[in-house]
């Protein structure tokens, strides 16, 4: 069975890659048109990931209060 810290550990990795993919993605934003469909698509699917990874940072927070002999930040 995985302990908290290595759950905690697991999660923030996600979220870092969520976060570098996400980055990566704002990046691209400079070589597509600046309106149009495609635009739109990518837009939506970097507000997506956002959102996803609000998602993770609210788990890595509730994982980090359940970590045993830790005080709450």
């Amino acid at each position: 069975m995985a302990s908290s810290s290595d759950s905690w550990i697991k999660e923030y990795y996600e979220a870092s890659k969520l976060a570098d993919d996400i980055n990566g993605m704002i990046s691209q934003r400079i070589s597509l048109p600046t309106s149009g469909s495609e635009t739109q698509r990518h837009a939506s699917a970097i507000r997506r990931k956002i959102t996803i990874l609000g998602t993770r940072l609210d788990s890595l927070q509730s994982l980090l209060l359940k970590l045993p002999g830790k005080q709450p930040m």
